[in-house]
C-alpha cells in the first residue's frame, strides 16, 4: 500500500462517487423502492473504511491523465519559497497545514470529551433496567440535564442516556426513548460516531466527510427506527412516533444543545421516518438490480488510481510533438518511396518506413510538385 499525492486524489474521487451512491439510495428511500437501511448503512461504512485508508493498494489499475493530473502535479510540486536551503513547494506547505490543522481539531477533540466525563461524574445517575424488544435485558445509567435539547446516549463500555429536563416522558415513553437509544449502542452507533467525529479532526478541511455525517446521521435513524418496527404492534408503532413528535416540539423551544456529544435524534428528518414508521413494512433484501449497480460502482471505483502522464525529460531533449492537422506540419513521399518529414515549415528528416511512423496520420501528405520550397 503506498500514499501519495495520486492516492488521496484517487480517494477524494471515490469517496466522491460513494458519497452520491449513497444519495441516490437515500432518495429512494422516500419512493416505494425495496433498500434495507442496512445495505445502506455498509455503503456509508465503505466511504470510511476508504477514507481511513487513503492508499493505493497494489492490484490498482492504472489510469493515465495527460492534461488535468500534471498540471496538478506541477501545481503541488511549484516551488513558493525557500527556508535555509528546504525549498518549500504548494504540496508541502498544504501538508503541513493540513498536520497542524489536525493536531488543533484533535487537541479540541480530548478537551471536549474530557469535559463531557467530567460533567457526567459530577452529575448523579439513575440506573434502570430494561427488557429490550429483543427480549434482551439491559442495565444502563440516564441522568436529566438542561445541557441538551434531545435525547442522547454517550459510551463505547458503560453507555449513559442523556434526556433534557424540560420535556416530562411518561413511563411509556421513557421506555420508548431508552429502547430507541440503547439499539443505538447494541447496533455499535457511539462507536461508530466517535471514530467519526476522530476521523474528522484528520479530514477537517475535506468537504465531503461534512456531507457524509449529515447522510449517515438519517442513515443510522432510520436503521434503529427499522429495527424496533419490525417487533412493534401496529399500536406500539403509533406510540413510538407520538414520542418522536412530542420531543421534536420540545427541541424548538431549546434549538441547541450545550454538551459536545453525537445527537442521534435529527428533527430535520422526521418528515422521512415519520413516513416509515406509519407506513411500515419490513425490508430483508435489497433490489437486486440496485444492490449490484452499486456494489460495481463503488467496490470497483476502489481499485482504480490516476496517474499524470508525462514524458522524462531525456526523451523530451531528443524527440518533438507533432500537432495535429497543422498545416505546417506535412510529409512529401518521394520517388523512392520515402517520406521527407517537415516541422513548421522546416525540413526535419527522411523516413524510410511510413508504417513505423506513429503519428503519420496526424500528417497531411503531399508530392514534390505540390509544396513550394
Amino acid at each position: 500500500m503506498i500514499l501519495s499525492y495520486s492516492s488521496v486524489i484517487a480517494t477524494f474521487i471515490q469517496c466522491l462517487l460513494i458519497l452520491l451512491l449513497v444519495q441516490l439510495l437515500l432518495n429512494f428511500e422516500n419512493k416505494k423502492t425495496a433498500i434495507a437501511p442496512q445495505f445502506i448503512y455498509i455503503m456509508g461504512l465503505l466511504f470510511f473504511v476508504r477514507l481511513f485508508l487513503p492508499v493505493e493498494f497494489g492490484i490498482s489499475l492504472t489510469i493515465a491523465s495527460t492534461k488535468i493530473m500534471p498540471a496538478v502535479f506541477n501545481t503541488l510540486r511549484f516551488q513558493l519559497f525557500t527556508i535555509n536551503h528546504f525549498a518549500v513547494t504548494v504540496g508541502e506547505l498544504l501538508i503541513t497545514i493540513g498536520v497542524l490543522g489536525a493536531g488543533y481539531k484533535f487537541m479540541q477533540f480530548i478537551k471536549k470529551n474530557i469535559i463531557l466525563h467530567r460533567y457526567i461524574r459530577s452529575k448523579k445517575e439513575e440506573k434502570q433496567r430494561l427488557k429490550m424488544p429483543n427480549n434482551k435485558n439491559f442495565t444502563f445509567s440516564y441522568v436529566q440535564t438542561a445541557q441538551v435539547n434531545s435525547p442522547a446516549i454517550y459510551g463505547i463500555k458503560n453507555p449513559i442516556i442523556f434526556l433534557p429536563n424540560n420535556i416530562e416522558f411518561s413511563d411509556k415513553e421513557f421506555n420508548y426513548i431508552a429502547f430507541h437509544e440503547l439499539t443505538h449502542y447494541q447496533k455499535g452507533d457511539t462507536l461508530l460516531t466517535f471514530l467519526l467525529e476522530l476521523l474528522t479532526c484528520f479530514y477537517w478541511w475535506n468537504p465531503l466527510l461534512i456531507l457524509f455525517k449529515k447522510q449517515m446521521n438519517k442513515i443510522i435513524e432510520l436503521r434503529v427506527d427499522n429495527e424496533l418496527l419490525k417487533v412493534f404492534t401496529p399500536d406500539q408503532c403509533i406510540e413510538y412516533m407520538e414520542c418522536l413528535l412530542k420531543v421534536k416540539k420540545e427541541q424548538h423551544k431549546k434549538p441547541k444543545s450545550l454538551l459536545a456529544m453525537p445527537h442521534f435524534f435529527n428533527k430535520n428528518i422526521f418528515e422521512l421516518r415519520a413516513n416509515k414508521i406509519l407506513n411500515f413494512s419490513p425490508i430483508k433484501t435489497t433490489n437486486k438490480f440496485i444492490c449490484l449497480v452499486t456494489i460495481l460502482l463503488s467496490f470497483g471505483s476502489l481499485f482504480f488510481i490516476i496517474e499524470p502522464k508525462s514524458v522524462d525529460s531525456q526523451t523530451q531533449a531528443t524527440t518533438f510533438e507533432i500537432e495535429e492537422k497543422k498545416e505546417e506540419n506535412f510529409l512529401i513521399k518521394q520517388a523512392d518511396g520515402t517520406f521527407d518529414l517537415y516541422i513548421d515549415n522546416e525540413f526535419t528528416g527522411t523516413i524510410n518506413d511510413i508504417d513505423e511512423f506513429p503519428d503519420a496520420d496526424k500528417l497531411n501528405i503531399y508530392h514534390p510538385d505540390e509544396v513550394e520550397h
